[in-house]
């Protein structure tokens, strides 16, 4: 979108930005009549005195008295010049400004945006060539030609060392190739180009600008088969999503994205008609990703292989996208199959009649097959419960809010009182994602996009992203029990693995001991050396029940395990006995009322009172 001045372009900013999502990434907020609310992120307090207005478009606490539009709390938050905030809202928007309008970060992000943009014209003829007629008949292999491939400006990186180098480098300085991520320097002070002999993507930004690569290797003995360009001021994988250009019309059009994980997925996808497809670049589903996604205000539809590592990736992807407002289902493909092998092998309409049947969320949690720990089996119903009741408390929309329990309801065959008592308890839940995953290779998750570890993303740690210390539950109002398994999970490999058979994330019960240990859980692995001490440093619920419970080294861990059971076993047993009293004041509800309810009732409690009795026997015997 361009715009004839400064003044026209400030005002399209500030209008294309929604106020509430911009603050509500960085403040919990919650709705107060028509306004919103949350803690001040500028000074610390204990009541809620920060209100923000949606159809003003400004924001003010009344405990510090700052305030403004939302280049103000952008400036604030972020510490940026007034040129710096319009400059970010809008690349966020997807408007382009005058160039007098573009802060001083504006002219490095134009050089990378250059080079870039010299580097796809140099893949695509190279793609062109004679020497490319290998990556052509590699893709023309697997059913890919013509328009599609022009669509996507697909290119080849040759197989020589320095053919980009040497190419650009008569236009560019070496460094700003190197800066935008296309070669690296040797220890002699010579480049190489990052890419070679490999099938080139270019990944676009919102306004269809090139930010960077992805390449795919054509031979097995290149490794990674997957490469992608470096983080730079223009690419960042967990903010990017492959084919959005390309998609924005149909997305508007049907009111639905299908997000898939691979570049050929996307172009299998657009080939048959399924063009509001995009993909994420190498990288699981960020809080940046989901609130790109949201500013279509559309349905997400998440396609990916049915196979475990497939239904984990959906799973963690929940937690962004509900947080972000957005209405989700899951397409899980037949195990072994993703769009781009599916669609090969079989019909457009066979896809679409999958897609017509895709999951909700609870029918995702409470169907699939989401097992794949150490154990090899599936949750139990009721960790599938919590996980369901987990991101319910993300949902800000009471209406959408309601319609997920009531769903809930029939897929877990629940009460929704139940649910809603659940989600009434805790606040939002943490996502599931792994800090060592998040910090491995091309292909796995994203590490600009995840906050320090112990920190999952998009949730709330013990310091706001602003430095302002948040509020969390003290120590000794967590259940005992709980408490310890806690500091053991922080501490012993074995603690954690019991952790992780027993269901995951779903032993405990405490909102912020969820956000704190979710991503180890997810690694399987417990935080050592300095990730502890960072925990400690920034969490003042870990130093807390790490004084309260002091864990001892010389343990086996074998006895690790045993123990962790135990503190299991006993805090399903307080759940177990939790449930039963829900369902017996639910019972004399329904015999007051007539209820046509309770005969299902009253069989829901003798199911637990019977696992209850089971759980006792065992644990005498």
């Amino acid at each position: 979108m361009n715009l004839p001045g400064a003044e026209e372009a400030k005002e399209a900013v500030r209008g294309a930005t929604d106020i509430v999502q911009l603050i509500g990434e960085k403040v919990r907020l919650r709705r107060v009549g028509t306004r919103w609310s949350g803690l001040c992120p500028f000074h610390n307090e204990k009541t809620p005195s920060f209100t923000v207005n949606p159809e003003r478009q400004i924001w003010h606490c009344f405990g510090c008295s700052k305030g403004g539009d939302v280049f103000a709390f952008l400036m604030e938050t972020d510490k940026v010049t007034f040129p710096e905030a319009l400059g970010i809202l809008a690349e966020r928007a997807g408007i382009e400004l005058p160039k007098g309008e573009r802060g001083p970060g504006a002219a490095v992000r134009d050089r990378l945006i250059q080079a870039n943009a010299l580097a796809s014209d140099f893949f695509q003829a190279s793609f062109r060539s004679e020497a490319g007629q290998k990556a052509r008949d590699y893709l023309a292999g697997r059913g890919f030609a013509g328009p599609i491939l022009d669509d996507f400006h697909v290119g080849w990186a040759p197989d020589q060392w320095d053919a980009l180098a040497t190419s650009l480098g008569k236009l560019l300085p070496a460094k700003t190739l190197e800066e935008a991520g296309l070669t690296i320097r040797r220890g002699d002070g010579s480049h190489y180009d990052r890419f070679r002999n490999r099938v080139i993507f270019p990944v676009e930004t919102a306004p269809g600008k090139t930010a960077g690569f992805g390449a795919r290797a054509i031979v097995p003995e290149d490794q990674p088969k997957y490469l992608n360009s470096s983080e730079s001021a223009v690419f960042r994988k967990g903010s990017l999503l492959f084919g959005l250009p390309q998609a924005r019309s149909a997305i508007r059009e049907r009111k639905v994205i299908l997000v898939a994980e691979g570049y050929l997925d996307v172009l299998r996808l657009h080939a048959a008609g399924f063009t509001n497809s995009v993909a994420t670049c190498g990288t699981a589903l960020t809080p940046e990703h989901a609130r790109a996604l949201a500013r279509f205000e559309v349905e997400v539809v998440l396609v990916y292989d049915g196979d475990a590592a497939g239904v984990r990736a959906a799973d963690r992807g929940l937690d962004p996208l509900l947080g972000a407002g957005l209405a989700v289902r899951v397409l899980l493909l037949p195990s072994g199959e993703d769009p781009d092998s599916f669609l090969a092998k079989s019909s457009r309409d066979a896809f679409a009649t999958l897609l017509a049947v895709a999951r909700d969320v609870p029918g995702f949690l409470a169907e699939a097959t989401i097992g794949g720990g150490p154990a090899g089996t599936d949750p139990s119903l009721e960790a599938r419960v919590r996980r369901f009741v987990g991101l319910l408390q993300r949902v800000e929309d009471p209406i959408r809010r309601r319609l997920l329990v009531r769903r809930g309801a029939e897929a877990f065959g629940l009460e929704e009182g139940v649910l809603l008592e659940a989600a009434a308890k805790g606040t939002p839940g943490a996502g599931l994602k792994s800090p060592r995953a998040a910090r491995s290779g091309e292909g796995g998750p994203d590490r600009g996009a995840a906050k320090e570890p112990g920190a999952a993303p998009g949730a709330a740690t013990a310091e706001g992203e602003s430095g302002t210390p948040r509020s969390t539950v003290p120590a000794e109002k967590i259940d005992p029990a709980e408490r310890e398994l806690a500091a053991r999970a922080l501490t012993e490999e074995g603690a954690l693995r019991a952790i992780v058979e027993a269901g995951g994330i779903a032993c405990f019960a405490t909102a912020e001991l969820r956000e704190i240990l979710g991503p180890w859980i997810e690694a399987g692995q417990p935080p050592l050396g300095e990730e502890r001490d960072r925990l400690i440093g920034e969490h003042p619920l870990v130093r807390g029940i790490l004084a309260i419970h002091p864990v001892e080294d010389a343990v086996s861990l074998e006895e690790q395990q045993r123990t962790a059971r135990g503190l299991i076993e006993r805090l399903e047993e307080r759940r177990l006995r939790a449930a039963i009293q829900i369902l017996d004041r639910a019972i004399r509800e329904a015999e007051q009322s007539r209820d046509t309810s309770l005969d299902r009732l009253v069989a829901e409690r003798r199911d637990l009172a019977s696992k209850l009795h089971q759980r006792s026997q065992s644990s005498v015997s």
